[in-house]
């Protein structure tokens, strides 16, 4: 539209306001909606059944038998096991408690046929090769067995990672040690797994040979000390 020459342009102001249209509509379902909730509640059961009887010849929701059953179908979910986290004490008991109850024989021994101590890794039960093994050899011994076994009933409840790792003292060549701590290592953890009923997802295995002494290789006792298996409950799955 022009006026005087000049061109006049027309712009629609926008409602501020609309919004409360919508808003309104909205507040006014709510309303009813709640409404009905109250006067549906305060209605006994005789009145909802007059109220809703003409639904009665149709099998839906709204049909009100006058006497019912419900089926209880049995849980899909299943139950986590108890995870026990140990003390070094508790555990040094756990697993006496667990050799006692194994050997009559072995009844006056228990504490001094492993050792159960605390690293920055987790804790770690030490049981000397010579428990288990025969001297230069992976195969393990009845004693070894019955150690093993009081070991895996200890740690069963535990949910932690375990880490089987070998040791031996310095005497002969570093590789053939390193050979054989692994062996004994992998030796103990079969024992654990396929006859103690152990998860094999819980292992990792490792042998280091001379490497890792705990004690001094130039005494016969610090070298015996230094010939072990550690079975460690690693700090990360605590």
């Amino acid at each position: 539209m022009a006026v005087n020459g000049t061109r006049e342009i027309r712009v629609r102001r926008i409602d501020r306001l609309g919004w409360m249209t919508t808003f309104s509509d909205m507040v006014t379902l709510l309303l009813t909606f709640f409404v009905m909730i109250i006067a549906m509640s305060s209605m006994d059961r005789k009145s909802l059944e007059d109220a809703f009887g003409f639904f009665r010849s149709v099998a839906g929701p709204l049909y009100f038998p006058s006497r019912g059953s419900v089926d209880i179908r049995p849980g899909t979910v299943d139950q986590v096991p108890r995870i026990v986290e140990y003390s070094r004490e508790s555990l040094r008991e756990c697993i006496a408690l667990e050799l006692r109850k194994r050997s009559d024989k072995d009844a006056g021994r228990g504490l001094d046929l492993f050792d159960v101590v605390e690293t920055p890794r987790g804790l770690a039960v030490r049981i000397g090769s010579d428990v288990m093994f025969e001297e230069g050899s992976s195969r393990l011994g009845p004693q070894g067995s019955k150690v093993l076994a009081a070991v895996s009933a200890a740690l069963r409840p535990a949910g932690a990672t375990i880490s089987v790792e070998g040791h031996t003292d310095n005497k002969g060549p570093e590789d053939a040690n390193r050979v054989l701590s692994l062996e004994r290592a992998v030796a103990v953890t079969d024992y654990m797994v396929y006859s103690a009923g152990l998860s094999p997802s819980r292992f990792c295995v490792a042998g280091y040979g001379m490497l890792r002494p705990v004690a001094t290789n130039d005494t016969d006792g610090g070298r015996r000390n230094n010939r072990r298996v550690e079975i460690i409950l690693l700090k990360d799955r605590f």
